[in-house]
């Protein structure tokens, strides 16, 4: 067996903290919240419509191109232009 040395209990000064300010909910308040301080999309939807315009564009200009470089013209919302293209 190992001689071990006494414990010594020893009081530390306990020295109180200072109070700080609570959150508090702005629920609570009276003042009328201000909805521009929020995120109400959320940023997926926002990545997502960029991609879908992003396709919109690549689209309008590869119609734009072949129809001023080979005169293919992919505009379909004309009547009758779905059996010919």
């Amino acid at each position: 067996m190992t001689d071990r040395a006494p414990l010594h209990l020893v009081s530390v000064p306990v020295t109180p903290r200072p109070e700080r300010a609570r959150p508090r909910s702005p629920y609570g308040l009276d003042v009328p919240l201000d909805g521009t301080d929020s995120a109400l999309v959320r940023p997926y939807l926002v990545e997502y419509e960029r991609r879908q315009e992003r396709a919109r564009q690549r689209r309008r200009r590869l119609a734009l191109v072949l129809a001023a470089e080979y005169g293919i013209d992919l505009d379909r919302h004309l009547i009758g232009t779905e059996a010919v293209a």
